[in-house]
């Protein structure tokens, strides 16, 4: 996706996912709340699907569902995601 570092931490996994969700709804990143849940900006399933796909390709990770559903908010999948990736650095 880039060459620039993956994201560390928390906010930055926030900031990452705040830029992607804005990428896709075309609105500028700042305008995007991270505890706003997404389908009130108009998020629908193609855009999480390509959100979830930007994340797999950032992170390399997989997941058995878009957990855009589970997790409404950029807030909710930056936990659940920097949870998820400090899980594969302890086992890995």
């Amino acid at each position: 996706m880039t060459d620039s570092p993956r994201p560390r931490g928390l906010d930055d996994i926030r900031s990452w996912l705040r830029e992607r969700v804005a990428f896709y709804l075309d609105q500028p990143a700042e305008s995007i709340d991270a505890d706003v849940p997404l389908t009130d900006y108009g998020m629908n399933s193609i855009y999480a699907v390509s959100v979830l796909a930007d994340i797999e390709d950032e992170f390399d990770v997989q997941f058995d569902s878009v957990p855009t559903w589970s997790h409404p908010t950029v807030s909710d999948i930056a936990a659940f995601l920097a949870d998820k990736l400090a899980g594969l650095l302890s086992t890995g």
